[in-house]
């Protein structure tokens, strides 16, 4: 059997238990777990400690001054020896036989690097969102444009070949979020992908994760992060340059959305026009209207605007 090793990051999560618990509970046993603990200030280390008392061999509590979630991976990436590698974020939940069913595929097929799949969402209290907007796109082989085109990848639901590694590299560090798609644009990039049609893990959403914290951040880092790569490939420019432009035309209207929630006009009116100057006469006169009109009736017009769109 082959070896999978599970890399959980985590700082201050609530929720780091039923994590651990759920990749114990798998169907598939030649697993090792690396809690990386990224400078927590609670009682991580007690969590883990309890199930490390059982589970000695199988279970792997490093502790470490807070570098982040890139750096906490990579320190469990190079802790770790597996022939596989899957991550889990402290906050998600895997079903029991995700690994299994990911890895049938993996070990068989050598002409791909990983496998993703679905995922229901869940709430702080573990309650599934059943109108969640958000779907996973499921496509295979050459995922890259795809991707690039809307973040359906989610790090607790990939299982990839350590070998991939050799190409492209770990996380970005320097990234405070999206250090996940970062990697992930690389890795689709160099290596073809195999999806499991199934929801087989649960993730987590709530307004306390570190994806939800700081919006400004979030959508700044991502437009950043597709520009470099778009920068530093240029065969993908020329062969998908109207998409690119359209990609990164959208990401700036939704921060202008962003900003126009947070009552930052400025500011949202500076992301529309970032908007058109990427795909021009995208610039509607009802982005100004929304940046100049009263607080109140911003409000109605967008929602107005989203129900005929």
């Amino acid at each position: 059997m082959q070896n999978v090793d599970v890399i959980i990051p985590t700082h201050n999560c609530i929720f780091i238990n039923e994590a651990i618990r759920s990749v114990l509970d798998q169907g598939y046993h030649n697993i090792n777990i690396f809690v990386v603990d990224d400078g927590s200030t609670d009682n991580t280390r007690e969590k883990v400690s309890f199930f490390l008392s059982s589970n000695p061999q199988n279970i792997h509590y490093i502790y470490q001054k807070q570098q982040g979630p890139a750096g906490a991976r990579n320190t469990g990436i190079k802790k770790s020896a597996g022939e596989y590698i899957a991550f889990l974020d402290a906050d998600d939940v895997w079903l029991p036989d995700k690994i299994e069913k990911q890895l049938k595929i993996l070990s068989r097929d050598t002409d791909i690097g990983f496998v993703y799949c679905d995922n229901y969402f869940i709430d702080k209290k573990g309650k599934k969102i059943k109108d969640y907007i958000r779907k996973i796109k499921l496509v295979e082989g050459n995922i890259l444009l795809d991707f690039f085109l809307d973040f359906f990848l989610i790090t607790s639901g990939i299982v990839l070949k350590r070998s991939c590694l050799e190409k492209v590299g770990l996380f970005n560090k320097n990234l405070q979020v999206g250090e996940d798609f970062e990697f992930f644009l690389r890795l689709a990039k160099d290596f073809k992908a195999r999806v499991v049609k199934e929801k087989l893990f649960l993730r987590r959403v709530w307004t306390e994760s570190l994806s939800k914290k700081d919006y400004e951040l979030n959508r700044n880092t991502d437009i950043l992060t597709l520009q470099t790569f778009v920068q530093q490939n240029e065969d993908f420019r020329k062969q998908n340059s109207s998409l690119i432009n359209f990609r990164i035309s959208q990401l700036y209207t939704n921060l202008g959305y962003a900003y126009l929630s947070h009552k930052q006009k400025i500011k949202a009116l500076q992301a529309f026009f970032e908007a058109e100057k990427c795909k021009p006469k995208t610039f509607k006169l009802k982005y100004l209207l929304l940046c100049l009109l009263p607080i109140f009736l911003t409000k109605t017009i967008q929602r107005i605007i989203h129900e005929k769109s």
